[in-house]
């Protein structure tokens, strides 16, 4: 059984998943205005890289904050069930894989454009 796409875009923690799409969206208008413009495409993709570097710390942090959350109220359960500790630690590992994928796919628009001779 695979968890469906759509719970796997919006299960994270919402404070980092806002933050991952704005800077995907971000990333996307920076993408357009490098095609409008071509001259100034590497400032454009340095801007990007900076996007990327971001969302790798977003990940990073995320899930260190998700897992301190997990053991912080596992702790103040006296113990817990097998599926509540699984079930919160796949929750805490969505958000960091979503920046990942978003990483990824803002590090694909940072391609060089080929201008036409």
């Amino acid at each position: 059984m695979r968890m469906p796409f759509t719970e796997f875009l919006t299960n994270g923690d919402l404070k980092f998943v806002i933050i991952l799409y704005a800077f995907l969206i971000t990333a996307i208008i920076y993408f357009i205005k490098k095609i409008a413009n071509k001259s100034q495409q590497e400032n454009y993709n340095l801007k990007m890289n900076k996007l990327v570097n971001w969302s790798l710390f977003i990940c990073v942090f995320s899930l260190l904050l998700g897992l301190m959350h997990s053991f912080y109220f596992i702790s103040k359960a006296k113990g817990i069930a097998n599926h509540l500790l699984f079930g919160g630690l796949s929750n805490v590992i969505i958000t960091p894989v979503l920046g990942i994928s978003i990483a990824m796919i803002i590090k694909l628009l940072t391609i060089p454009l080929k201008e036409k001779n």
